[in-house]
Formats: structure tokens, C-alpha cells, sequence
């Protein structure tokens, strides 16, 4: 598998709750015109109900089509951003987490604008672009290392980040960086 995705945008976060729904859900918002296909890959497991189509289900690998927008799941709220299409990976083990992305990238291919919310498909995939999110730590936090190469560093207070979805360009395929030229 080539492993350099440039319709890939890649999201991790320090943590859970430290943002990176949020984020992604912006970014969809301020994308949503280019038709994106969103991606919720966790690697605990939840119990899922009925409103999601079964792409595969193996032991430590679940992925799935979200289709409702009204629920409370990360995956309804991407939709409801305006994400053309939301898929959810459930994963354990790795290996699951590799085959379900090539499920995707199948489905989708390589042309569309793609935003992948996870802390591992970094180990494994080089994205366009790899924006890793963080907050303040607080008591409790399990800090999460950040996977792959690390494009830009966010921070989020719990209200702002310090990086705007407006700061991000698709062209040819491809995601990238706006630079601001300062005079």
C-alpha cells in the first residue's frame, strides 16, 4: 500500500476531550462545499445502535456508515456539519485498524478531500497534513503520544483554538497550509 495520502488530513488530539470533534467538525463546516468524507476511528468500544450500515465486523474491528444525523455520537455530529459521507472504525487490534482503511480508501479513493479524526492511523499512513490538538492537562488525563509526523501543533483552551480551518486550502487533490506572509 503507498502510504502517502494527499487528500488525507489527519487529526489527533493529546487525549480524549481535549477537542479534536470540535476541530474536525469546523473544518467540515468551512470544507463542506467539496463534498468531504469524514472518518471516527476509536479505539474503545461502544456499543452502536441500528442507524449505521455494517461495512465489517470482526472480532477487534468494527467499521461502520453513519447515517443518522440526530444522534449524539461524533459521527452523527460530523454529519450534521456537513460531511458527504461519515465512517466509524471500532478498533483494538492494528491490523483491524488497516484493513478497514483500505475498505475506505477503496470505497472512496484517493481524489476526494478526506479528514481521518485518530491518534494511530499516524504510525501507519502519511496524511497531507497531520494537525495534532492539545489542551491544558488536568487531573485524571491520560496523555496520548502523538503518532507519525506532527504538521502543526493546536492549542485549545476549552473554548478557542489557536489555528483556524480557514488556515487549511483543497486544491489538486490535495490538502495544505496556508502561510500568512507578514509584511
Amino acid at each position: 500500500m503507498d502510504n502517502y495520502f494527499p487528500n488525507i488530513l489527519l487529526i489527533s488530539g493529546s487525549g480524549r476531550n481535549v477537542g479534536k470533534t470540535t476541530f474536525t467538525c469546523r473544518t467540515i463546516k468551512a470544507f463542506s462545499r467539496l463534498g468531504i468524507v469524514a472518518v471516527k476511528i476509536s479505539p474503545h468500544w461502544h456499543i452502536q445502535n441500528e442507524s449505521k450500515k455494517t461495512l465489517l465486523k470482526e472480532e477487534n474491528t468494527l467499521l461502520l456508515e453513519e447515517l443518522n444525523t440526530g444522534g449524539d455520537k461524533d459521527s452523527s455530529r460530523m454529519l450534521r456539519s456537513g460531511a458527504a459521507r461519515v465512517y466509524y472504525i471500532q478498533n483494538l487490534a492494528d491490523t483491524g485498524l488497516l484493513k478497514a482503511f483500505k475498505i475506505i480508501m477503496k470505497r472512496e479513493g484517493k481524489k476526494r478531500p478526506m479528514i481521518f479524526e485518530s491518534a494511530a492511523l499516524g504510525k501507519y499512513i502519511t496524511p497531507a497534513i497531520h494537525l495534532h490538538i492539545n489542551r491544558p492537562v488536568q487531573d485524571g488525563d491520560k496523555v496520548v503520544p502523538a503518532n507519525g509526523s506532527i504538521d502543526r501543533f493546536i492549542n485549545f483552551d476549552g473554548r478557542e483554538f489557536d489555528f483556524s480551518p480557514g488556515s487549511l486550502s483543497w486544491e489538486e487533490n490535495s490538502w495544505s497550509m496556508i502561510s500568512s506572509i507578514n509584511p
